[in-house]
């Protein structure tokens, strides 16, 4: 007698698609909450339009010594362990979407926005930690560097929080032929 072949892959389940990105979206406010309890507003990983070093050196000398040292040494590197999270869901998405069928370039479209976010988002915080180690001065192109990459990064986090809600849909649409 002939074995059934599993339709889907059992590797990751179904409910991921829903406590994973849940869990991002959880964890994306709790790091917002825990830098403003700290008394780092970051106001330039959020910027849309970006920032100049004029931007960046109002920001920080607000910020006072204290604040910029809270900022370096907790905020950033929560900031990557939160992006590496992130990055790990959307590779997740491409995978358990792959692995249920669905054609490559839909798992991508799904999770990509994700996974190359969690990149960005974590060169945005290195550039950001340049910017902190060398203020008061401030390198032009750091900044223009640092900018760039968190509007891109933005971009990127905003497309993949909708790939993943596709992502659900797909994960649960039976697949055609």
């Amino acid at each position: 007698m002939i074995d059934p072949v599993p339709l889907y892959s059992d590797a990751i389940p179904l409910a991921f698609f829903i406590w994973g990105p849940a869990t991002v979206m959880l964890f994306f406010w709790l790091a917002g909450f825990w830098a403003s309890r700290l008394g780092v507003a970051r106001l330039l990983e959020s910027d849309w339009n970006g920032f100049t070093a004029s931007d960046v050196d109002k920001l920080f000398s607000a910020y006072g010594e204290k604040r910029r040292r809270l900022y370096r040494s907790r905020v950033l590197p929560a900031d990557v362990a939160f992006a590496v999270f992130y990055g790990i869901v959307g590779a997740l998405i491409i995978y358990a979407l792959i692995a249920r069928g669905q054609p490559l370039w839909l798992a991508l479209l799904c999770g990509g926005g994700w996974l190359l976010g969690a990149v960005c988002d974590v060169a945005e915080n290195f550039a950001v930690a340049r910017l902190l180690d060398s203020y008061p001065q401030l390198s032009p192109r750091n900044v223009a560097f640092a900018s760039r990459v968190t509007q891109i990064k933005l971009v990127l986090f905003s497309l993949g929080t909708l790939g993943a809600v596709a992502a659900a849909y797909f994960a649960w649409k039976p697949l055609a032929g």
